[in-house]
């Protein structure tokens, strides 16, 4: 062959045919390692998500350590630097929310984005008031006053929130007969007085789905982000929002989820729960099933969905279903924030 023949040939390229299959066996292998790669990225996100939660569990340890109490989950503010009244709770609440999120990140304790959790849509559930950056705002949602894009008000908690407290030992801010609207009320749980630490929840993941969180307000949902989570029901008054305080301080017990549906305890199905709005109310079923269920792990199933990770008092996070945790009664023996009859059955 000589010398221009050889350059001729080196010039001739690829044909239609030879790229097409060259195309073919790149979608093929694509194919093949999406999966694969989607599933890693999972599995890191939920590692980076555990990570944020066990420096929120280190910084509650140290506020406790300080205070020798577990903060309110939330309270009225009785003006915009966050002041506040345990026994004048405005329920107007004009200046949003004071969230327990805000007692470690305003002190430098815990990072503010650490209650963000990146397998969330936008790293966490937004605040009820987000405030005046409109990235801090989903589309369709409404701040207490109807409004739906950017304003003054402004909730002291953190931009996104991915963790939930336990309603337990980090209760709502019902702490007189006023704010419960019954016979029982809320208290500060001292730490010393908390049976198993190591075995009992502190906080968790919320839902992924940021609705689920909220109420429909108007045209838009109302998200209730600052709310911690209540495993209990009460034999006598239910689950729903106040029932738990309007149950004569003597009489019976609480239990775990909801006591009408004990072989689940009150849990709605995966594809149910990314319908629904009003959970945490329990508008629309037990507030357990405002958990999250957005990780892989051992005991996720195609009805129920997956896992989530939890903090516990002693500070090591753990993922696992939300069903594992009510079956072990990881959320507590006592319904240590209120008064009355606290044992749980």
């Amino acid at each position: 062959m000589n010398v221009k023949s050889r350059q001729e040939k080196c010039k001739r390229g690829f044909t239609l045919v030879e790229l097409l299959v060259v195309i073919s066996i790149i979608a093929m292998l694509l194919a093949v390692l999406m999966p694969a790669l989607s599933k890693a990225k999972r599995i890191a996100q939920g590692t980076v998500c555990a990570a944020h939660m066990r420096g929120v569990g280190m910084g509650m340890l140290a506020y406790v350590t300080e205070f020798q109490y577990f903060p309110a989950s939330y309270l009225y503010p009785s003006n915009a630097n966050g002041g506040y009244s345990i026994l004048n709770q405005d329920p107007s609440h004009p200046y949003g929310y004071l969230h327990w999120s805000w007692y470690l990140f305003s002190s430098g304790k815990v990072d503010a984005k650490l209650f963000s959790c990146p397998s969330m849509k936008g790293g966490g559930a937004p605040r009820t008031n987000p405030g005046s950056k409109q990235d801090d705002w989903e589309k369709g949602q409404q701040d207490q006053n109807g409004q739906a894009s950017a304003n003054a008000l402004m909730d002291k908690q953190a931009p996104r929130i991915s963790i939930t407290a336990n309603a337990a030992i980090i209760p709502r801010n019902k702490f007189t007969s006023q704010t419960s609207e019954g016979q029982r009320v809320n208290r500060f749980v001292n730490a010393g007085e908390l049976r198993n630490p190591s075995g009992l929840i502190m906080a968790t993941e919320f839902n992924n789905n940021w609705k689920a969180l909220g109420v429909q307000k108007g045209s838009g949902i109302l998200v209730k982000s600052h709310r911690p989570i209540l495993a209990f029901s009460h034999t006598g008054t239910g689950y729903k929002e106040n029932a738990v305080y309007k149950a004569p301080l003597g009489t019976p017990y609480y239990v775990y989820g909801d006591n009408a549906a004990a072989r689940n305890f009150g849990l709605k199905s995966i594809k149910e729960v990314e319908q629904s709005t009003d959970l945490l109310d329990g508008g629309a079923g037990h507030p357990i099933n405002a958990v999250g269920r957005h990780h892989s792990g051992s005991g996720s199933t195609s009805e129920f969905g997956g896992c989530a990770n939890f903090i516990y008092v002693d500070g090591h996070v753990a993922r696992k279903t939300i069903l594992e945790t009510l079956e072990k009664r990881e959320w507590g023996t006592k319904f240590y924030s209120i008064t009355g009859r606290n044992d749980v059955k």
